[in-house]
């Protein structure tokens, strides 16, 4: 009987291997945690930055509507037409310059869901990968244990029993080929997790990114709303100026520059040079009494920067309130 005692002993060894998987299952639940918390990360961050957002343009819309009612109070009807068509082209600026911003963060959120579906298909494969592993181990455990039962009718079937020990061991051949198969997919899995880390750290870093760009738009709000309070606070008025209008939007052809002084019947489509001949010319003329309207309507198909850099521009080139004081003789 002692001939025998083989095979006992390569079935406790088929068991000792079983014993790999309880492991290989914390990995996997290392794997959907990691998961878990980069999507977290995201949804809180996306929810914080649209938050902000929405809280900066209540805020705008409300200075506005306080200037608004100040100027209202203290200027004629010529004025409050004219300073509220000012205000709105600066109001349309920061409109312009939120949903760019926005735009963007959009942009972001979208490739960060495109990775988020990637490393889930990934781990769908890996899983699918694992469970046909363990469903063959399991058939050849289950080919094992019926080769052990078989053997109290071994004095009839010896012969028998030499085929199917042969073709026994060629199945532990391949059970073992196929265990090291497995393995190297868990050293691959091992790879993916530590790159999933790697993304998760990127993402925190994003995130700081994300943080840093919102504290500088706060920033660029509160230097915006105090130039415009210094545009309010000195009643920078039309009343009494020489008011030359200047229209500016980009259109398919490009952009085009439309110029208006009082006396002309309607607006005169113009290059930039041109328009800055004409306001040198006026500002030779009118001096302090020349007034700067820039007109930038809602639908100007403009970026923040190009209608900014542009206003900015001819004001302090050519309007009286934007000029220095040794410039303008006189002025306080």
């Amino acid at each position: 009987m002692s001939a025998f005692t083989p095979i006992g002993q390569h079935h406790l060894e088929t068991d000792n291997e079983g014993s790999f998987w309880p492991s290989f299952t914390d990995i996997m639940m290392v794997v959907v945690l990691i998961f878990l918390l980069a999507t977290s990360l995201l949804i809180v961050r996306n929810w914080q930055l649209v938050s902000e957002l929405q809280q900066s343009i209540e805020a705008e819309r409300l200075a506005a509507e306080m200037i608004q009612s100040t100027s209202q109070e203290n200027a004629t009807l010529e004025e409050r037409l004219i300073n509220a068509e000012q205000m709105n082209s600066i109001l349309r600026l920061r409109i312009l310059e939120k949903d760019e911003l926005l735009r963007k963060a959009r942009d972001e959120e979208l490739k960060k869901q495109q990775i988020i579906i990637g490393l889930n298909l990934d781990k769908d494969a890996l899983t699918q990968k694992i469970e046909n592993t363990q469903t063959e181990l399991s058939e050849a455990q289950s080919r094992i244990v019926v080769i052990s039962d078989e053997s109290d009718d071994l004095s009839r079937q010896l012969a028998t029993l030499k085929l199917q020990l042969d073709q026994q061991l060629q199945l532990t051949k391949a059970s073992a080929q196929e265990l090291e198969l497995a393995r190297a997919e868990i050293a691959v899995l091992n790879a993916s997790s530590e790159k999933q880390q790697q993304s998760i750290n990127l993402l925190e870093q994003e995130k700081a990114e994300y943080n840093r760009q919102l504290l500088t738009l706060k920033g660029d709000y509160e230097v915006v709303k105090s130039k415009y309070e210094q545009l309010i606070k000195p009643a920078r008025s039309a009343k009494g100026k020489y008011v030359a209008e200047v229209y500016y939007v980009k259109q398919e052809g490009g952009k085009v520059i439309r110029f208006k002084q009082p006396g002309d019947g309607d607006f005169q489509n113009l290059t930039l040079a041109q328009v800055e001949k004409k306001l040198d010319r006026l500002k030779q003329e009118k001096g302090k009494d020349l007034y700067v309207k820039i007109i930038i309507p809602k639908d100007s198909g403009l970026t923040y920067n190009e209608a900014w850099n542009f206003m900015k521009n001819l004001l302090d080139k050519y309007d009286y309130y934007y000029q220095k004081p040794e410039s303008q003789p006189g002025q306080e």
